[in-house]
């Protein structure tokens, strides 16, 4: 390297150290459009889910409705498999039931499902990985063993035995059901790190000098594992969503008539595809454009947060 080379490089770096963090991650982030995008089409679909009362008023007003229950369970014989128009804004499903209202709602219930399992199963993964790689011993030998005979079943399949197992057909009993096939591999991804700290110089340090292991655990342990938890989480919102429309399509996941978008797209749909194609046209685009938008936003997040990924 030459030393007006040498000269350049060291000004960008010092014309990078000397912005805020803001407008260093802000740079980093431009350096990944999908990145962006994704957090674009996370932050569209959370605003669906929280207004969906308010569209769901608006779709009603627009064909009509003037009973009493909730207009996503509201039957129309007029409108069954009804093209998209006016009244109904993706048309209607074979019910009659408004699809554009239906998918609205859906994604309340694919981010319920997905928030609660990888946050529900992260939080219990950390803690089962930090505890595993900071006592070590036969509680890690054990554990581990169990995390591979978890992880030796597909995860769908693993999924379909719990839901057989609890005997019952609710958002919850589907949110239990995807954790457990979740668990193994994040905390994997959890001890990893964790191991990668406890054999550090200042948590040695601190079992010197007589450190608690509550203290060592809260103080430098987690929070130095963190950033991949943080990763896997998030990774983990497009595969739990991916997985809750999987059982919901094979009927064992939300039950109807709660609108889930796997459920839209079940069998029966299949049968009116060729008359009714935006039966599952619409949907399968909602769920789509969900899972790619996380799967992206993680893989972006993941570079922001991992050091050695940043030049890339």
């Amino acid at each position: 390297m030459t030393a007006q080379t040498e000269s350049d490089v060291t000004e960008v770096l010092g014309a990078f150290r000397r912005r805020n963090i803001w407008q260093q991650n802000w740079l980093l982030w431009k350096r990944r459009p999908l990145g962006l995008l994704g957090l674009v089409l996370c932050a569209f679909l959370g605003l669906a889910a929280v207004t969906a009362d308010l569209w769901s008023y608006f779709a009603a007003n627009a064909a009509g409705y003037t009973g009493d229950q909730p207009y996503k369970y509201a039957l129309d014989a007029t409108a069954q498999l009804v093209p998209p128009d006016g009244q109904n804004w993706l048309g209607g499903d074979r019910y009659g039931r408004d699809l554009f209202t239906r998918i609205v709602y859906g994604a309340q219930i694919s981010l319920y499902v997905g928030f609660a399992v990888a946050l529900g199963a992260g939080s219990i993964a950390g803690v089962l990985g930090v505890m595993s790689a900071y006592f070590g011993g036969k509680s890690d030998l054990i554990g581990q063993r169990i995390v591979d005979i978890l992880q030796a079943f597909p995860g769908l399949i693993l999924a379909m035995a719990i839901v057989a197992i609890l005997q019952t057909f609710s958002i919850e009993a589907t949110i239990v059901a995807i954790s457990v096939p979740t668990l193994p591999r994040m905390v994997r991804v959890v001890r990893s790190q964790a191991l990668s700290v406890v054999s550090t110089d200042y948590v040695l340090a601190g079992k010197t000098i007589g450190a608690g292991h509550w203290r060592l655990i809260w103080k430098y342990i987690i929070p130095n594992s963190m950033a991949p938890w943080i990763i896997v989480v998030t990774g983990q919102l497009g595969s739990a969503i991916t997985t809750e429309a999987s059982l919901s399509f094979l009927g064992l996941g939300v039950p109807e008539p709660h609108p889930s978008w796997g459920g839209m797209l079940n069998a029966n749909a299949l049968d009116f595809a060729e008359l009714a194609p935006h039966v599952i046209i619409y949907p399968g685009i909602a769920l789509s454009l969900a899972v790619f938008g996380f799967n992206v936003f993680g893989d972006a997040l993941r570079d922001v947060l991992d050091p050695r990924l940043r030049g890339r």
